[in-house]
């Protein structure tokens, strides 16, 4: 890499561009013949699995067969390719990517499981606009600036330096929370929890107290300024009356110092690791789903495809999800006598998301920035985010509805390179679960609550870019779920919720080693949610395997 960062003269260092003669679902095509005997078998091309796989071949020189289930590697880092234009399933903005600033340890992270190939972009300073009604908040890459604009507009109306010493307090306590998913099988969940209670300090503390309450009581927020910084909620899985306020805390500590996207798009992402993988004999292996994970005498050993085909392997790694790994891939008699079907009683699956594609046939100037919109309905005290959320979900009230919007066309920097004179907006919103079962059976509800999602959404895209208004998309497609993973428990887009219980009381039966020698989950289940979370998984799972626990002390690898 010639810089920190994507400039114009950069020469590209890694792997052609994906692009629209340069297609992933024409590239990747099923192996007529399955690596045989492989040192490890990784389920699931995210990038928890693609981080896993190429740690592993780097560190260990292991072959490793990566199997995907769908045509197109990835997970949530692959890109629809629909209707002429490219449409990110999951990946839209990432923090954390300066190794000079903050916590400085996902870039390096990033950096090594793609061999130092994909470059990075940084968005604008100001990197995220809410609205509040005609309110408009600007998000900076700073603190500090942030923090001005606060008091200025929110004088006396809570303390704003306390919040920002909290968002970095609670982070740092989450190193006991990652310690408690390293500790082998043998130490006792009496100990273990024993540990978490006693030095999980502001990360426990914070996790079974729920957003609204800490910004009111604890930092004294003022209820307007409160709904202000709940602004990114959506990003939770959770409203602010129920999400714990430790997860919304370190979700925003992630974009404190800016947010970046990957030069070339999500897809670039597995375009680099691949290469990795396959240079120490591994495999990747798209098309393979797998139907059951082979254990013997209480033993991994192996996986059966959905073909029928069996492949011999001592060491599984999952990323496929922990539902999916213990409920769908385990024998049933395995599965109910370890207890996993009570456990997911206990615990749902995270809100999926609806999303609406716009695709244009020229090349317009669209912003970078992305914008969130906060809900507002009539009826509905519009500082009451919880109140229209059921409005939203419950009521079907869609005209008011919250939504999330980017242009990819304009934060690739080499967009116009891979699609010449084409531009692409989307915007996304919050699917529940409870939409996506009942659209199963019902495609005719289904149908109708795609147009009125897709309707409005529009209506957001118009208020924030009204340069669009007068233009007519070449591609217009609305619908949910998302995609990310079309296997996914109830359509979740982030695994198991993100809830309280979910970071304390299921913390550790969540944890990277399973109950079943030689099986191991890896990706956002284990650890935590969306791509960081995901990535930095791997590092913890690879931590638990090789119980190489200083390994995570160290920003590089």
């Amino acid at each position: 890499m010639t810089s920190l960062f994507w400039e114009p003269n950069d020469k590209n260092p890694g792997p052609p561009y994906l692009g629209e003669k340069n297609l992933a679902k024409e590239r990747y095509k099923r192996p007529d013949k399955l690596l045989a005997d492989p040192d490890m078998i990784v389920i699931g091309s995210g990038i928890g699995g693609l981080s896993i796989a190429s740690i592993l071949a780097q560190k260990k020189n292991a072959r490793v067969l990566l199997l995907e289930a769908n045509t197109v590697p990835g997970g949530a880092t692959h890109c629809h390719e629909i209707g002429g234009f490219e449409w990110n399933s999951g990946v839209d903005s990432i923090g954390d990517m300066d190794p000079r600033k903050g916590r400085g340890l996902f870039r390096p992270t990033i950096d090594y499981v793609t061999g130092g190939q994909l470059q990075w972009a940084k968005m604008p300073d100001v990197h995220e606009v809410s609205t509040l009604g005609e309110e408009v908040y600007q998000w900076y890459s700073s603190a500090e600036k942030n923090i001005a604009w606060v008091q200025e507009k929110f004088p006396g109306q809570g303390d704003i330096r306390k919040y920002y010493r909290l968002e970095a307090a609670i982070e740092w306590a989450a190193w006991c929370w990652t310690l408690t998913k390293l500790f082998p099988s043998w130490v006792p969940e009496s100990f273990r929890e024993l540990f978490y209670r006693i030095f999980g300090g502001k990360w426990r503390q914070y996790m079974l107290q729920t957003t609204n309450d800490v910004y009111q009581r604890v930092l004294g927020f003022s209820r307007h300024l409160t709904t202000v910084y709940t602004y990114m909620y959506g990003n939770h899985g959770a409203t602010p009356d129920h999400s714990p306020f430790a997860f919304h805390a370190v979700n925003l500590l992630h974009y404190r110092d800016g947010a970046y996207y990957p030069v070339g798009g999500p897809g670039q992402i597995a375009e680099c690791v691949i290469p990795i993988i396959e240079k120490a004999g591994g495999q990747l292996a798209v098309g393979c789903p797998v139907q059951r994970i082979l254990v013997e005498d209480g033993r991994t050993v192996g996986v059966r495809l959905e073909s029928g085909e069996e492949i011999r392997c001592n060491t599984v790694i999952s990323d496929a999800s922990a539902y999916t790994t213990y409920m769908e891939l385990l024998e049933p008699e395995l599965r109910d006598s370890l207890g996993f079907p009570e456990k997911f009683t206990r615990i749902s699956p995270s809100p999926g998301h609806c999303w609406l594609f716009l695709g244009y046939d020229e090349a317009i100037d669209l912003p970078k920035q992305i914008f969130w919109e906060m809900p507002q309905y009539t009826g509905v005290d519009r500082l009451d985010l919880d109140a229209a959320d059921i409005e939203y979900k419950q009521n079907l009230r869609f005209d008011g509805m919250a939504g999330y919007l980017l242009s990819p066309s304009s934060r690739d920097p080499v967009y116009a390179q891979r699609y010449p004179n084409k531009s692409t907006v989307i915007v996304l919103a919050e699917a529940p679960s409870a939409w996506i079962n009942r659209a199963k059976d019902d495609p005719e509800w289904k149908a109708t609550i795609d147009t009125k999602i897709g309707d409005n959404l529009e209506k957001i895209v118009h208020r924030h870019m009204p340069v669009l208004k007068d233009k007519q998309p070449v591609f217009r497609r609305s619908g949910f779920p998302m995609g990310c993973n079309p296997r996914a428990w109830g359509g979740g887009s982030l695994g198991l919720e993100p809830s309280g219980a979910r970071f304390v009381e299921h913390t550790h039966w969540l944890r990277p080693q399973t109950p079943i020698k030689g099986l191991w989950l890896t990706g956002q289940d284990p650890f935590s949610a969306g791509f960081s979370g995901s990535m930095l998984s791997a590092r913890v799972t690879y931590a638990a395997m090789t119980g190489n626990w200083l390994s995570l002390l160290f920003k590089k690898m």
